[in-house]
């Protein structure tokens, strides 16, 4: 007989950069917020929004990367996140507070907050979406065969960084700040290096795509639901910057800004990373992935469902309407208690074909216990009341063995 083994305990290193990660995104977080009040003149709610939602991103990373070094001590998914936190942080920093703080500060210190804002944004963006998908969930690669390719990229892109940061001229075209340490012997075969950073960064997500797509097909059960987590949050990160990029290209012909909706649903799926990392490395609550997807893609439809019809009865009831009265306040008010009398029944037919195609497990298990509740109302003989609860526990569950165990009377009762 084998007895299971103790837990890690954290050592005083994984304290340290526990406190040392969370400490540094807080501290960035408050930089840049009483930099952007003191020195931001003229500001949309949508940058408000924008960041709020950079400060709770990097603090959410190092919060989470702690709890899996907590949890699970030397993990390399919770200690990329504990370094993509800062990371993010400062690059986020970096980019917003760019224009305010050019015109109050020395050109020397603008160039080299620049420089460096610039330089690291490619392992920014690598970190949290290459690397950490790359070695997802386990913290190590699929297999030896990918330590050729991941080696050829480190040190391409580490050779490519290393040649960007001290070459000279603009670090890129139509930009006007420059590196601080020139090399002015910067040798012209280094440019293609450069040039190919770009080029890495793709190769990298295709080899983490390629991960995660390998480990879903070779993985348990276990290993497909965590694949699936972090596939739901980069799909919604996906699709609210594909919402912010149409939205953006019919905007920009008009003039107007960005929706601050839009920016709310483009980061969304940034807050949804780290959270989905934590709960599939921890394995927190994990098979709710199903249930979560069903609800998701349910809830999506019968909204769309209940727009389309309360925006065609009020067009169609004010059309018909305009020929007697001034109806647009009649049109809305009936068309808003259609869509309530509506919004039931459409959500649970939706929810029901919804949770049997995506939450099959839960939807079959809801079935046979109906089922069971049924038969258990007419059910009077013992034995086959035993056969009945056997049969519905080895459908739901699929145990090795079953059994019923029924106590029988006590002191003072009779059978």
């Amino acid at each position: 007989m084998t007895g299971r083994a103790a837990p890690r305990r954290p050592g005083v290193i994984s304290l340290a950069m526990i406190v040392t990660s969370i400490g540094a995104s807080i501290a960035i977080a408050v930089a840049m917020d009483v930099v952007l009040l003191r020195y931001m003149t003229a500001a949309r709610p949508d940058i408000y929004v924008s960041i709020a939602l950079f400060n709770t991103t990097c603090v959410l990373q190092s919060a989470v990367g702690g709890i899996i070094e907590w949890r699970r001590p030397c993990h390399l998914i919770g200690r990329l996140l504990m370094l993509s936190g800062p990371l993010y942080g400062l690059v986020a920093a970096g980019w917003l507070t760019a224009a305010p703080l050019e015109p109050v500060v020395d050109p020397q210190v603008y160039q080299v907050v620049s420089w460096a804002g610039a330089l690291l944004s490619y392992p920014a963006v690598a970190l949290i979406g290459g690397w950490v998908p790359l070695l997802f969930p386990t913290g190590a690669l699929p297999g030896p065969r990918w330590r050729a390719p991941v080696a050829l990229l480190i040190v391409l892109s580490g050779i490519g960084l290393a040649a960007w940061a001290v070459r000279p001229g603009p670090l890129a075209p139509g930009e006007d700040f420059f590196s601080p340490i020139v090399f002015d012997a910067w040798p012209p075969f280094l440019q293609p290096f450069v040039d190919a950073i770009p080029l890495e960064m793709v190769a990298l997500f295709a080899l983490a795509a390629a991960s995660l797509i390998t480990r879903y097909r070779r993985g348990d059960r276990i290993v497909r639901l965590q694949v699936r987590w972090l596939a739901s949050a980069v799909t919604v990160c996906a699709a609210g910057f594909a919402l912010t990029a149409a939205e953006l290209t019919l905007r920009s012909k008009a003039g107007v800004p960005v929706s601050m909706w839009t920016t709310l649903v483009a980061y969304a799926g940034i807050l949804a990373m780290p959270i989905a990392i934590g709960i599939a490395v921890t394995r927190y609550r994990l098979y709710e992935i199903d249930r979560l997807i069903s609800r998701t893609i349910g809830w999506a439809i019968v909204t769309g469902v209940i727009v389309a019809v309360f925006a065609g009865m009020v067009l169609g009831l004010q059309a018909i309407f305009s020929r007697f009265i001034q109806g647009q306040t009649l049109a809305v008010a009936v068309s808003t208690l259609v869509a309530f009398a509506l919004f039931q029944p459409i959500r649970g037919r939706v929810q029901t074909i919804v949770d049997r195609r995506f939450d099959r497990a839960r939807y079959d298990g809801d079935r046979t216990a109906a089922a069971f509740g049924e038969r258990l109302r007419d059910r009077v003989d013992l034995a086959g009341l035993e056969a009945d609860i056997a049969g519905v526990v080895d459908t739901a569950l699929r145990p090795t063995r079953v059994g019923v165990w029924i106590r029988g009377p006590g002191r003072g009762e009779t059978a």
